[in-house]
């Protein structure tokens, strides 16, 4: 099992949309991360950064959900994505030509009024709250702003943030200090290309809903995990932090772990769908599982199922999580005697 910080780096990139505020970290420096780009891929004078190269030829799953008039392709997503990154196949872009309509986990537009509604309460609760910062030891309260520091989060909303949501911030900061880029992001793309054909984007779920179950997981389960890899922690990159401590049996270099950037991208890219548990039996681990994995696909399976009385073609691109391990989305619908077909 991997160890929080990264769990919930993993989790912020193939799970959650990206405009969220619960996310809203400051820029790092312009030296650490690729400027932002409007296009719709990355251009070929930009490298892939180290780890990201591919020898292999992308095909990220898909499947196929239909009847007798209704198409539904189903599509997992990576939220950012590194410059010269490939992912898409011949047959993903002949599916974009061919639907009437995309559809998102949040599209841009209902984010914002999901969001506008969501905000005040989010800035009652980092008032009220404790800061992450005094709920830990002295010597791990410092670590914590050291680590917000190192990925460019503001320090006071870093700290007072319901802390699911700050852990998975340093996620996304980390993932964009590597080099990868939201507008380089599936979704990203995808919806600026359906604008472009005038084709509509719409939404399966209320992100708010999402944000606001997210903030009210208790904390005490995941302060206690965060206390103990901070102690493990020698403050002196991200990089250790993503790691778990080689075994004190290990007797030789081989048995200790070594970060591997990019690895949860690649396997996506290569059409792999996990079927290991995202999350542990913890009492935090049950309630993410709850919360991103159970709550959510058992709802967009009965989205999906009303939605194949509605004649046509369309793309849902979401999170590749949503598809893996014993509560996806697939699993959901054979629940309800529907079989998604995966097609590459």
């Amino acid at each position: 099992m991997r160890n929080l910080t990264a769990l919930l780096a993993a989790t912020s990139l193939a799970f959650l949309p990206l405009s969220q505020p619960g996310f809203a970290t400051e820029p790092v420096a312009a030296s650490d991360v690729a400027p932002p780009m409007q296009v719709l891929e990355a251009p070929p004078e930009l490298e892939a950064p180290s780890g990201a190269e591919q020898d292999y030829t992308p095909n990220p799953a898909i499947w196929k959900l239909s009847d007798e008039d209704t198409t539904i392709y189903m599509f997992g997503t990576i939220h950012i994505l590194p410059p010269g990154f490939e992912w898409r196949s011949d047959r993903f872009n002949q599916i974009v030509s061919e639907v009437d309509e995309l559809v998102l986990e949040t599209s841009d537009a209902d984010s914002e009024g999901d969001m506008s509604k969501l905000v005040p309460q989010m800035a009652v609760m980092m008032l009220t709250r404790k800061p992450t910062s005094k709920r830990l030891t002295p010597s791990n309260g410092k670590k914590w702003l050291k680590l917000g520091r190192m990925v460019g989060m503001a320090p006071a909303e870093f700290d007072r943030m319901p802390l699911v949501l700050s852990m998975m911030g340093i996620g996304l900061s980390m993932s964009m200090m590597e080099g990868s880029q939201r507008e380089l992001g599936v979704e990203t793309i995808l919806t600026a290309e359906f604008e472009e054909m005038g084709k509509p984007i719409g939404s399966i779920e209320n992100s708010g809903d999402v944000m606001m179950a997210l903030m009210n997981i208790d904390e005490n389960g995941v302060l206690e995990m965060l206390e103990t890899e901070l102690t493990k922690w020698d403050g002196k990159s991200t990089e250790t932090l993503m790691l778990e401590p080689a075994p004190e049996e290990a007797d030789g270099p081989g048995d200790s772990e070594t970060y591997a950037p990019f690895a949860m991208e690649h396997g996506w890219a290569k059409g792999e769908v996990g079927t290991d548990p995202m999350f542990d039996d913890s009492a935090f681990g049950m309630a993410m599982t709850k919360v991103l994995l159970e709550d959510r696909n058992r709802a967009w399976a009965e989205w999906l199922d009303n939605r194949l009385d509605t004649p046509g073609t369309m793309l849902l691109a979401v999170g590749a999580g949503h598809f893996e391990g014993e509560h996806s989305v697939l699993l959901m619908l054979e629940k309800r005697g529907l079989t998604a077909e995966r097609i590459n």
